[in-house]
């Protein structure tokens, strides 16, 4: 079975907009945060490592997004993350954002490419081994 990475956070006021329902811009910023704390935590390596380390980057070239109910303020909301495509150099992710009842809120999926950062412009380059093993333990078998 495929690995989950799940984290939970409460929807704060800077999320909302003046009714205290989720701004979508900032949901998106979840989604981010989110593949940061991926890397940080059980792909051991940081974003911080990752730039200003070994000058490597992945920058989101789409994402697809539903936004299948409103968030609103105080909101518990757990958000998952698992690889639904892995490719040489680009992955494309399956995010889910839901309550703790299951209702879920938000579904994304977007493609990021592991780029070269000496270049100019960037240009996509191969996953190192090591960093593809540990993001193949969170592939959908499907």
């Amino acid at each position: 079975m495929a690995g989950v990475f799940t984290v939970t956070r409460v929807l704060r006021f800077a999320d909302c907009d003046p009714a205290g329902i989720a701004f979508y811009p900032r949901l998106l910023e979840h989604v981010n945060n989110l593949v940061e704390d991926w890397f940080a935590g059980p792909l051991e390596c940081s974003f911080h490592d990752l730039h200003f380390k070994r000058n490597k980057g992945l920058p989101t070239v789409t994402v697809n997004v539903n936004f299948l109910r409103p968030a609103e303020l105080g909101d518990e909301i757990d958000w998952s993350l698992s690889v639904k495509a892995l490719n040489r150099s680009s992955m494309t992710l399956s995010v889910r954002a839901k309550r703790p009842d299951g209702e879920e809120l938000l579904h994304a999926e977007p493609t990021l490419v592991h780029s070269d950062f000496t270049r100019d412009p960037p240009r996509s380059e191969p996953f190192p081994d090591e960093l593809r093993e540990k993001i193949e333990t969170y592939q959908d078998p499907q």
